[in-house]
């Protein structure tokens, strides 16, 4: 029969045997922690997390290191800029024009509130109104 461990991951199951001494055995107390020293996590190395063995062949790391260098060479360095890389350096007020009127409505808005002068937002917000109507 399988007992489910009560202070271990819910996936962990213990084999018991019938007698109720070995059950209690089994059963870890979960209101005790762990002692480190006596766990199975003092004979885990990070070594074997990190380096495990696979079945790859020698030259896979190579074959991936040189398919990412070269890719990251023609995007970073050989690719001409296009439409989309001209967009993308625009800011964000010339790319939407109505998000800036909104966040100079909202900053006049804001000032009005803690008194400050928005005579100068005022200003920037008319020659929006001017410049895109």
């Amino acid at each position: 029969m399988f007992y489910r461990l009560s202070a271990v991951h819910k996936d962990a199951y213990t084999e018991a045997s019938s007698s109720s001494a070995s059950l209690q055995d089994d059963l870890i107390d979960t209101d005790k922690p762990v002692k480190f020293s006596t766990s199975d996590a003092s004979k885990h190395s990070a070594y074997d997390t990190f380096f495990q063995k696979t079945n790859a062949p020698w030259y896979q790391i190579h074959i991936v290191s040189a398919s990412i260098a070269v890719f990251l060479l023609y995007f970073l360095v050989f690719r001409e800029e296009n439409d989309i890389d001209v967009m993308m350096k625009k800011s964000i007020w010339e790319r939407i024009p109505q998000l800036h009127q909104q966040d100079l409505q909202c900053q006049i808005e804001q000032g009005k509130q803690l008194g400050t002068d928005v005579s100068k937002l005022e200003q920037e917000l008319e020659e929006l109104h001017k410049k895109y109507q």
